[in-house]
Formats: C-alpha cells, structure tokens, sequence
C-alpha cells in the first residue's frame, strides 16, 4: 500500500484530498468492520452464546448498516477515481486499461452485493461474530487485491 499512497500524491491537490479522504473513509470502515463485535476479535472460534442478550442484539443489530455503507462508499469512490482518471490526458472511454478497471470496479460492485446477500444468508445459520469475520476477511482481500492490480499501476503513471 506505500507504493499507491506515494504514488497518489502526484494527482491534483482537488484529486488527491478526495482520494485521501475515501480511502480513509475505507480504512476505517474496515477497522471498525473488524472491531464491532467482541467475539469476533477472540482467537479461537468465536461463540456468540457467552455475550449477554444485548451485545448478542446489538452485533446483529449494527451488521445490516455495514453491509449496506461498504456498497454506498465502494460507489461513490469507484465512480469519483473513474472520473480521475478521465481527466487524464491519454485517458479516453476507450482506452483499454480505463476499460479493465471500470470493469473491475463492476465486478467488486458484483461481489459486494454478493457477499451482502451471503451474509443475511448465514445469519440464519452462523453465529454473528463469524459473520463479522468472513465479510471483513473477504473485503480486505478484494480491497486489497484492486490496490496491487489496478489503483497502484494507475496512480504511478499520474506521475509521468
């Protein structure tokens, strides 16, 4: 991640604040993703059954708002780092590597609907910790994953 925050500061200041800005946003979703539930930051597998009726309710209460914030926020940066990279000089509709990324961003728009659904599914079968879990492991990883294939080679060639 070094490489994609150095190489972000060759954008336009206007670019660059709101690029910050989101990806703070997403940095901290998922700390607080990782830290909402109790059970979910034991080492062994999490058993729900030892929190009280209230913290039971209230995990299961707070994990709707974050399966439906993560879509909203992952949209609006999706759709703002696009228009970035139109402003490009080279950067065109047509341009493949522009192509590539809007449809990676298509496809992780795809899979956190996914995974949303996947959720609500489990939460009839798992315990919520778990849950908490697998959906901060799963974005993490996609987040992650875009990071190195696509925003990283993007930003570096802002600098040319």
């Amino acid at each position: 991640m070094s490489v994609h925050v150095q190489a972000i500061k060759a954008l336009t200041p206007a670019d660059y604040l709101m690029i910050e800005k989101e990806h703070r946003l997403l940095e901290k979703f998922l700390t607080d993703l990782r830290d909402a539930c109790a059970c979910s930051k034991q080492e062994k597998l999490p058993d729900c059954s030892r929190c009280d009726y209230e913290k039971q309710t209230s995990c299961q209460g707070r994990l709707p708002s974050f399966l439906y914030y993560v879509i909203d926020l992952a949209a609006d940066h999706f759709d703002h780092e696009e228009a970035i990279m139109l402003k490009r000089p080279h950067v065109t509709e047509d341009y493949e590597y522009y192509r590539m990324h809007k449809l990676a961003h298509a496809e992780i728009m795809h899979k956190l609907n996914a995974l949303v659904d996947e959720c609500f599914a489990l939460d009839r079968e798992a315990n919520t910790a778990e849950i908490y879990i697998r959906f901060y492991q799963k974005l993490s990883s996609m987040f992650e994953e875009h990071d190195r294939s696509f925003d990283d080679p993007f930003i570096l060639s802002t600098k040319t």
